[in-house]
């Protein structure tokens, strides 16, 4: 006979499995900032951020301790990457545009050395959709993505995406660079299940 160990009521259930952050409108935080390139050697702005508030508030560091309960190796989920030049450059001017209009009275300074480190604690609005993706197993799972960066007062008017299903037609021999370069927005994202080479905290 097991018998039920004390407190094993009020405990939190850690299964490995991690619940979805709902498509919808949020305003989020900036905890990390770092220059990397993509995978064809573009540069971009890669931002690691967190629900700041409502019912989700701090949803990526609850899943990130939790996650780190069970793999000391588990990397922050709440990645956005934004390339910067090119075609993708308006989209890359919108995102920081918009963080200038959510924190009034910030301004970023451009070329100095180490300015990305002014954009930890800031605020912007982003409107996030749910996207489906395979695995590398080959199996079918939603994460939660940017779909677009605004300002904070921007999403009073911003409508949420409906989910992007993958066809039938799907296979397993599809691999994380599915997720990339760029959507039809120019915005890059690492979906839930995917390890990102950004260290956090």
């Amino acid at each position: 006979m097991i018998a039920k160990p004390q407190g094993y009521d009020e405990a939190q259930a850690f299964t490995g499995e991690f619940a979805s952050l709902p498509a919808g409108c949020y305003i989020c935080i900036i905890k990390q900032v770092s220059m990397v390139q993509s995978q064809k050697g573009r540069d971009q702005i890669a931002v690691l951020f967190d629900i700041a508030e409502g019912e989700q508030k701090g949803f990526y560091d609850r899943q990130f301790k939790a996650a780190r309960l069970q793999d000391p190796e588990a990397k922050w989920k709440g990645v956005h990457k934004q390339i910067m030049d090119g075609s993708s450059l308006p989209f890359f001017k919108g995102m920081m545009t918009s963080i200038e209009r959510s924190n009034p009275g910030f301004s970023f300074p451009w070329g100095q050395k180490d300015n990305e480190k002014t954009l930890v604690g800031k605020k912007f609005g982003a409107i996030m959709g749910r996207e489906e993706f395979l695995t590398s197993g080959g199996e079918k799972r939603m994460a939660t993505k940017i779909a677009q960066i605004r300002s904070i007062d921007g999403l009073k008017d911003a409508k949420v995406p409906e989910d992007k299903l993958l066809g039938d037609d799907a296979g397993a021999a599809s691999t994380p660079s599915q997720y990339g370069p760029a959507d039809e927005n120019g915005f890059m994202n690492i979906p839930d299940g995917i390890d990102e080479e950004l260290p956090f905290m």
